[in-house]
């Protein structure tokens, strides 16, 4: 099976988005010229009267015709501009408008720490930090979505009848068909599509409300207002028609290819398959009650909402679905026994903590054997120490107090220094937490320690905004207190930094700088090079073969050691390429990597941090 290519399936996105917008344009000038029209027919600019006689030919007042346009599209912009300054704050609003509860990293309820360890352990392996996770509790149906701007903010939500009606294989299914929506580049498209056809859906409304207003005049016989309500709720209704078809068109395609990326990425066709299956077995199926479901459609894994022609649908049929991933599948559709879903949740909630995370990771390298992150990160059984500090990552006080023991100098003055400076910025008790979660880290080299911030995101992700960014500041000066930076620094406060500033600033727009495309790809390609070999000719030819995949003469820069604040201006000028050219220089960056025909631990990290940067998911690294 051949490997997944996001970063084609992120320009398919974009082109999609183009032709959404360019239709959805088309759209919107037929609505506002038959609005116009309809309008000045209302305002007597139909026609004249000379000499007391109708006139023999028909006249439009287009004065009124263009004031009216100018108006509708006026207000149809602020109705688009209005949703999307409502969804500006990423995926985390989209999944509390659709009833969604986020929930606690820690927590030790059987359902809910089912789903949790399913998200972490299907994240780790897609190379990516644990995103948020939202519980529809309310919804019986089988579903889920993933919704935000970028792998950054992004969050996955689940209702309550997917995570107690589908076995723990068919929920690793779920979840990587969300993941795939996250790399694929899905989720900023869906929330445009949210917000274009809410300036679509404003001329229904405006009509409603003047057909509501004309029945409750007084002077109803001779009020032009009900009739003039109901052409533009006929008009709007036009519209939200074919909005509601393109939309439909757009979201099947990416749900078939978001499909098949979960199988690559679950090597496990029954996992997603199974749960397609359990929708058709189940009566609640994959319905979503949420009143907000049927602008939020298009998001969902199954179809959330009914629609009585396919030609609405937003998702392709269940049974096309399930024989695209199982070509053998005899069309019925059976229901999981409920003494095998009851004794999973049993399993989940038996320990939260200890056994249970030996299980977890017992089950990831059972499930997804090639995932690189896999063999670096989990080929050891867990010790103590190590699963002390995954409960640590999943508490929020413990999450802050681990981040930065990572960023603790072995130096003991240095380190009493640095131990005080947490005191004084935040409590003596997250200083003292710090200072044990150093030593337990003292046992893992400190490439493999950034393992565990992956799993800290979600739980930083709960910080107020007055605590993030507090802990952002403290953990710069703890890094700056030696007056150096390292390697492992440096990637420790990018990843931090660049995940937890997404939970408040999700749609951050990247300020177009000049661009210096040769000598960023040259300093780039120079720190993995000389980062990940041991001598200089190995070094040079790694760069020379990833300077030949991204395809110019390029000059490696030998001066070392190099200069992190350049790398990260470098990465903020790559982060404005297309995703084209963003491709390019990651399998360029990958093939550097691959050269000695290893990945190492610092390869890897330096690879996650440098896609992080630049918002981009890094590929699967199989050799």
């Amino acid at each position: 099976m051949a490997a997944m290519d996001f970063f084609e399936h992120q320009a398919v996105a974009k082109r999609n988005t183009r032709l959404l917008v360019i239709l959805f344009g088309l759209a919107v000038i037929c609505l506002l010229t038959l609005t116009g029209l309809l309008v000045a027919a209302f305002s007597g600019g139909l026609g004249q009267i000379e000499n007391g006689q109708q006139a023999p030919e028909f006249y439009l007042h287009w004065d009124i015709v263009l004031a009216v346009t100018g108006m509708v599209l006026s207000a149809i912009s602020l109705a688009v501009l209005y949703k999307w300054v409502v969804l500006k704050g990423g995926g985390k609003v989209v999944a509390e408008s659709l009833g969604g509860r986020r929930l606690s990293p820690d927590s030790s309820d059987p359902v809910e720490r089912k789903i949790l360890n399913v998200v972490e352990e299907m994240a780790i392996a897609a190379n990516m930090p644990v995103p948020p996770v939202y519980l529809l509790d309310n919804e019986e149906g089988i579903n889920a979505f993933a919704a935000g701007y970028s792998p950054q903010d992004a969050v996955i939500g689940i209702t309550r009848g997917s995570v107690v009606n589908l076995t723990r294989t068919q929920l690793q299914g779920v979840v990587a068909h969300e993941i795939a929506h996250i790399l694929n580049g899905d989720m900023r498209l869906n929330i445009r599509i949210i917000a274009i056809l809410n300036g679509i859906l404003f001329i229904s409304h405006a009509g409603y409300l003047l057909m509501r207003t004309g029945m409750y005049s007084r002077r109803n016989d001779k009020n032009p207002l009900p009739l003039l309500g109901i052409g533009l709720l006929i008009i709007g209704s036009i519209g939200v028609l074919f909005g509601n078809i393109i939309k439909a068109a757009v979201s099947r395609q990416r749900e078939y290819l978001a499909d098949a990326s979960a199988v690559q990425f679950t090597r496990d066709p029954d996992g997603i398959g199974g749960a397609l299956e359990q929708i058709g077995a189940l009566s609640s199926g994959s319905q979503v009650a949420s009143k907000n479901a049927d602008e939020a459609a298009h998001l969902f894994f199954g179809q959330a909402i009914s629609k009585a022609m396919s030609i609405f649908a937003t998702h392709p049929p269940l049974k096309d679905r399930i024989k695209r991933i199982r070509p053998n599948w005899d069309g019925k559709f059976r229901a999981n026994p409920r003494p095998q879903l009851q004794a999973e949740l049993e399993s989940e909630g038996a320990n939260a903590a200890g056994s249970q995370q030996e299980r977890s990771r017992q089950r990831m390298v059972e499930t997804i054997t090639t995932a690189a992150t896999i063999g670096a990160a989990f080929e050891q059984p867990a010790s103590a120490n190590e699963q002390e500090l995954i409960g640590e990552a999943r508490n929020q006080e413990g999450a802050e107090a681990l981040v930065l023991a990572m960023a603790l100098s072995d130096n003991d003055e240095i380190r009493a220094a640095q131990l005080q400076e947490i005191s004084r910025q935040h409590t003596a008790q997250i200083s003292a937490r710090a200072a044990a979660d150093f030593e337990k880290l003292k046992p893992f080299e400190l490439e493999k320690r950034l393992a565990f911030v992956e799993r800290a995101i979600p739980a930083l992700k709960t910080l107020s905004q007055h605590e993030a960014y507090a802990l952002l500041n403290t953990l710069h000066q703890v890094v700056e207190a030696d007056q150096q930076t390292s390697l492992y620094e440096w990637c420790l406060t990018q990843i931090v930094t660049r995940y937890v500033r997404a939970e408040f600033e999700p749609n951050r727009r990247v300020k177009r700088v000049d661009v210096r495309r040769q000598s960023d790809t040259e300093f780039t390609l120079s720190v993995l090079a000389w980062y990940g070999h041991d001598n200089d000719n190995d070094a040079l030819q790694a760069f020379n073969l990833g300077a030949a995949v991204f395809g110019q003469r390029l000059q490696p820069f030998r001066q070392q050691p190099y200069s992190f604040a350049e790398l990260g201006d470098c990465l903020e000028r790559i982060n404005t390429w297309s995703v084209t050219d963003k491709a390019k220089l990651v399998q360029a960056w990958i093939t550097c990597v691959r050269s000695d025909g290893e990945i190492n631990v610092v390869e890897q990290k330096l690879l996650l941090t440098l896609c992080a940067c630049i918002g981009e998911p890094l590929p699967t690294l199989e050799l």
